[in-house]
């Protein structure tokens, strides 16, 4: 055992796990891989968290709802769907710019391992998601937008950010942009989106 604080190293190999498996995902990463990053010896590691699949869930927890924190609240806001859906659409562009390699992370290691990812919640009802789903179906019913499934709208939401990062070095390439033009066209894309998503919605 080291003579640190208890909760300087777990914190410290929380840290250092974080960043491993963002870039490597959980099956190219290695106790000893965070380990080397968190400057300890794999032992302590193995003695913090036991495995390497308890420290996933954890680090996955917690980038789930630090990262989401703001998308959450705003789907949970009492606002009309006119103000909510350009909100959630421009704090999930900001949130991607600052962790661009968050979207693949993300899709990779739910779809790899969907029942090791599942957060505690996943079927409450009351999770902002759950919420959101509940008010555009009552828009919908109340002719207050078009109607469509819920769900549909939050798979263009998704698939209209998220790819945009998931392709960024395929667009790059095709369209010769170097990172600051990349990042232009990325804000003029934003704009487009809010511009589709509420020209389909709110037809009257």
């Amino acid at each position: 055992m080291s003579d640190e604080n208890p909760q300087c190293t777990e914190q410290k190999i929380k840290e250092a796990a974080r960043k491993v498996f963002i870039v490597k995902g959980f099956d190219g990463t290695t106790t000893r891989d965070i380990a080397e990053v968190a400057g300890i010896n794999q032992a302590l590691t193995n003695y913090y968290f036991r495995s390497k699949e308890k420290l996933f869930r954890l680090i996955f927890e917690d980038i789930y709802r630090e990262y989401f924190q703001e998308i959450f609240c705003i789907m949970v806001q009492p606002v009309e769907l006119r103000v909510k859906i350009p909100q959630l659409v421009e704090a999930h562009f900001s949130l991607f710019d600052q962790n661009p390699d968050l979207p693949l992370f993300l899709l990779s290691e739910m779809r790899r391992h969907p029942n090791l990812l599942t957060p505690a919640n996943y079927a409450n009802k009351e999770r902002p998601v759950f919420v959101f789903l509940r008010q555009l179906q009552q828009a919908a019913d109340e002719g207050q937008i078009r109607p469509v499934a819920p769900m549909h709208v939050l798979q263009l939401v998704m698939a209209n950010i998220q790819f945009m990062y998931l392709s960024r070095p395929i667009t790059m390439e095709i369209s010769s942009l170097d990172e600051a033009a990349h990042t232009e066209f990325t804000r003029r894309h934003k704009d487009i989106v809010i511009d589709m998503l509420m020209n389909y919605l709110f037809i009257y």
